[in-house]
């Protein structure tokens, strides 16, 4: 399938802005990840992106291909700073990803780097993923809650999370056993989400909030973790006691899309 790609995409930007784990550039420039129960190929030209996938709603509802960016951010482009992260990260888009995996994939981000979080959620995946055959390599799907709610910290100790093997056990039982319901958090609101979040183990504001975000399109959510701390306080001169005024005032419903512009240009240039 091929889509008519505009300037408001690119695949390096979105991949590598810290929201997703699983895609992967292959030597040709493509990328290619799981979504699901697939495998995902991507590549892109100056104009168009390739998929391997001829599914067009699965790939316009992941990428979210319907949304206008150039309208958001020019509602956005209201200073300097922001207008040098959005002209950085122009082709940032924030991908509607699966809550289970989100909720998962952030509990083992805490205190972790981005190769190793990758190498964790991929372990996971391949021994209690379902395989995946694809242009002749094997791919595994992101486990089920019900798989992982059945094993034990011992089973996890093969995927090496370290002291978050008890964490993505416990979202997996509580979801899995209804205690936490997540398809019920995309009718809530962002507190009441953070709320329901927080009941899991090794879930505070932080990984809420990347969950609320990344996948239940809470756009006004906008997650704080030490880099986006260090950013306000030296792009915007804020200190941490007024980051949520000065957020929510300068920001409003697009918190998200800012915070995802800023910690992409951030991270190269702080």
């Amino acid at each position: 399938m091929i889509i008519e790609k505009n300037n408001d995409i690119s695949l390096l930007h979105t991949f590598d802005c810290g929201q997703c784990f699983r895609w992967n550039l292959e030597d040709n420039g493509s990328y290619t990840g799981v979504v699901g129960d697939k495998v995902i190929n991507l590549i892109e030209n100056d104009n168009q992106i390739i998929t391997s996938d001829d599914n067009e709603n699965l790939i316009n509802e992941y990428l979210d291909l319907n949304r206008d960016y150039s309208k958001l951010k020019n509602k956005l482009n209201k200073d300097i700073v922001l207008k040098k992260a959005i002209a950085h990260g122009s082709g940032i888009r924030i991908l509607k990803q699966d809550p289970f995996e989100t909720l998962v994939s952030f509990i083992i981000s805490a205190n972790n780097n981005i190769p190793r979080i990758k190498k964790i959620i991929e372990s996971l995946s391949c021994n209690f993923g379902n395989k995946i055959e694809y242009n002749g390599n094997i791919y595994y799907s992101f486990p089920t809650p019900q798989v992982i709610s059945r094993l034990t910290e011992i089973d996890l100790a093969p995927i090496k999370s370290g002291y978050r093997a008890g964490y993505i056990i416990d979202a997996a039982h509580k979801v899995a056993t209804g205690m936490v319901d997540l398809n019920s958090i995309f009718k809530m609101s962002p507190d009441e989400g953070r709320y329901a979040l927080k009941q899991i183990k090794g879930v505070g504001d932080k990984v809420a909030d990347c969950v609320l975000l990344f996948a239940f399109q809470k756009y006004g959510v906008f997650p704080k973790d030490v880099w986006i701390k260090r950013i306000l306080n030296n792009l915007y001169s804020v200190e941490e006691k007024a980051f949520d005024d000065f957020v929510n005032k300068k920001f409003g419903d697009l918190g998200g899309f800012a915070q995802q512009y800023l910690f992409y240009y951030g991270r190269e240039f702080l």
